[in-house]
């Protein structure tokens, strides 16, 4: 089972961030290894740099993307999406999404994708495996004084 934490990370500090994704992840993964003080004051940085996610707006669109081509339900307090060979559950939250992952890849790529055409600055961190990256990569526009 793959298990994955989304974040909305702000669109200013997803640009600063961009290329640098580690240090993103690290101050995520240091956050849910700590407790007390440094847990509090690292997870005061988190909720500087995360934008809150509009979980009506999520549903909505989820129902709109998935219901008709998938096997889409809201089943005890999360959502199940079920391909022919694999399966994920998402939880929602307005803080971030919690996603579990079995089989292929086939439902974390459609989960992914329909994340992708809601909202460009998802970072999603998987911490038992220590990977991490942006849902849908963006690019950089670079703009050169003269």
């Amino acid at each position: 089972m793959r298990e994955f934490y989304i974040y909305l990370i702000t669109k200013e500090v997803a640009h600063s961030y961009y290329g640098k994704e580690n240090k993103l992840f690290q101050l995520f993964y240091e956050e849910q290894r700590t407790s007390g003080i440094p847990k509090q004051i690292l997870a005061k940085q988190i909720r500087y740099i995360t934008a809150s996610i509009s979980v009506s707006q999520l549903e909505e669109h989820f129902w709109q993307q998935l219901r008709e081509k998938y096997n889409w339900r809201f089943e005890s307090e999360s959502y199940k999406l079920q391909c022919k060979n694999s399966t994920v559950r998402l939880e929602l939250n307005d803080s971030y999404l919690h996603l579990y992952s079995i089989g292929n890849f086939e439902a974390e790529t459609v989960m992914f994708e329909a994340l992708r055409q809601f909202e460009p600055y998802f970072l999603a961190m998987d911490y038992g495996e220590r990977k991490y990256g942006w849902l849908s990569p963006f690019k950089l526009n670079m703009v050169y004084a003269t």
